[in-house]
């Protein structure tokens, strides 16, 4: 949802899901450089080149015209934000939260094509544990590096929309953001968007993804004790999503 309101900003322009950030902490290994601890020893002919194969593998998929801002989407960003500060530390970055337990469930419903993924998403449990063990690590270089982040909350977002993308706006530096409030228009129009939330992003906004682990709350009680500092953290403590 938050890709496809940027994405309709004649100013921004996504490419959906890649793993380019990914690609760039290989290339840094293959140059024998440990990852992240070795983002430190980047000299500026280093880092200059490893910015030329992002954008590389970047421009490959997508057209970024004069004027126009990259909105590089992708969960996985958050296990590389010693990489971003490295290398695009102006970068304003939006994390994009949500209620643990939605996200764990919503992911434990989807049938990746990664074998990683898949093993993974095998049980709630190791969900849980992989789901934490990624937001410590996101907590842990957000308090190190200090970046320029705006949290945003899935749940905040739907119950003051104009608010949010109001706040949006300003955080990213752009005047008129009544493109960002029509988002499922553009999104309808782009026909494919790779992405297991299509149904939703092609609607106005509407509560019916919020607080749907509940249903199934009797199975989900077990992961609670894993993911509560993170909840806490994040100011969902032990409540129900509303």
């Amino acid at each position: 949802m938050l890709e496809q309101m940027l994405d309709a900003h004649p100013s921004l322009v996504s490419m959906d899901e890649q793993p380019f950030l990914q690609g760039v902490s290989d290339r840094l290994i293959e140059q024998g450089f440990l990852y992240p601890e070795g983002l430190g020893k980047l000299d500026a002919e280093n880092r200059k080149s490893l910015v030329r194969y992002y954008w590389d593998q970047v421009l490959a998929v997508a057209t970024v015209e004069p004027g126009q801002r990259l909105v590089d989407k992708n969960p996985l960003n958050l296990l590389h934000l010693p990489l971003i500060c490295r290398l695009f530390p102006d970068a304003p970055i939006i994390l994009a939260l949500r209620h643990p337990c939605d996200v764990i469930f919503s992911c434990y419903l989807q049938n990746f094509r990664s074998p990683g993924f898949q093993i993974l998403c095998s049980t709630l449990d190791r969900l849980a544990r992989g789901y934490v063990n990624a937001m410590r690590y996101w907590i842990y270089h957000e308090q190190l590096f200090k970046p320029s982040v705006l949290h945003l909350r899935y749940e905040d977002l739907l119950d003051d929309f104009d608010g949010e993308v109001d706040r949006i706006g300003r955080f990213i530096e752009i005047d008129d953001v009544s493109p960002l409030k029509n988002f499922h228009q553009h999104a309808l129009k782009k026909g494919f968007i790779s992405t297991p939330s299509y149904s939703q992003v092609t609607k106005p906004p509407n509560k019916s993804a919020v607080g749907r682990w509940q249903r199934y709350e009797e199975a989900l009680i077990p992961i609670l004790p894993i993911v509560g500092d993170v909840m806490e953290h994040w100011g969902y403590a032990n409540k129900k999503s509303n």
